[in-house]
């Protein structure tokens, strides 16, 4: 007997028992059904008090309007942020419930009160100051500034492969030369391990690849040689 067939409501709702316990007291968990009307849509409720609401009371959102439609659109849970009572700011997601034909008829929602989330990660921020953005370099100037050596090679790697379209291992000769080129003109070349990295990621052997380069700087006039 397949495990799906143990997955009845009664599971269900144990998960869900437990799965509030995980999250902690700033969650509820909510089971709605549309078929009983707007004002009265919660059939259970774990930890409630989260929103204020009860069993018998009515969803924050319109998503009481999907009954009766087809699931399949709608088959992935919806992550929603959204403000609370009291300044309160909540995190959920959705999913919807269909019946034996596929058509929606309620929604299990799990609600997360992260106000307090919000308030540590602003103090922190405020604290540290660190300009998130430097996480990774936006420009040249920011990898040359912040990176070492074998790294900088590997970063000019990865914006020749988005100047081509595609990893260097998939680029056919003419890519591989205007790949080249491009890697040239950064002086990535002065860099003693440059062409074994590149032979090993472009799959060709150091003759070929110096092959490909002086094409390259045939082809832009550029007779120098710097290996």
């Amino acid at each position: 007997m397949e495990i799906s067939q143990y997955l009845d409501f009664d599971f269900l709702i144990r998960f869900l028992e437990g799965l509030q316990k995980f999250l902690g007291e700033n969650s509820e968990i909510l089971i709605h059904d549309y078929r009983k009307g707007y004002d009265h849509t919660i059939v259970y409720a774990l930890n409630p008090a989260v929103s204020g609401r009860a069993v018998g009371g009515s969803p924050k959102g319109g998503m009481i309007t999907q009954l009766g439609k087809d699931i399949e659109p709608m088959k992935d849970s919806i992550q929603t942020f959204s403000n609370g009572p009291k300044d309160r700011f909540y995190k959920s997601f959705t999913t919807l419930i269909p019946d034996e034909n596929g058509k929606i008829v309620g929604s299990v929602c799990v609600n997360l009160d992260v106000s307090d989330l919000l308030n540590a990660q602003r103090a922190l921020g405020a604290f540290v100051q660190y300009p998130m953005t430097h996480h990774a370099p936006t420009n040249d100037i920011d990898a040359l500034a912040t990176k070492n050596v074998d790294d900088i090679l590997k970063y000019y790697m990865k914006q020749a492969e988005l100047l081509v379209g595609k990893p260097m291992g998939l680029m056919n000769k003419e890519e591989k030369i205007r790949a080249l080129d491009y890697l040239d003109q950064k002086g990535v070349f002065k860099i003693s391990k440059t062409s074994v990295l590149l032979c090993e990621t472009l799959q060709v052997s150091k003759y070929t690849l110096y092959n490909y380069l002086e094409e390259a700087r045939s082809g832009r006039g550029d007779n120098g040689s710097e290996e």
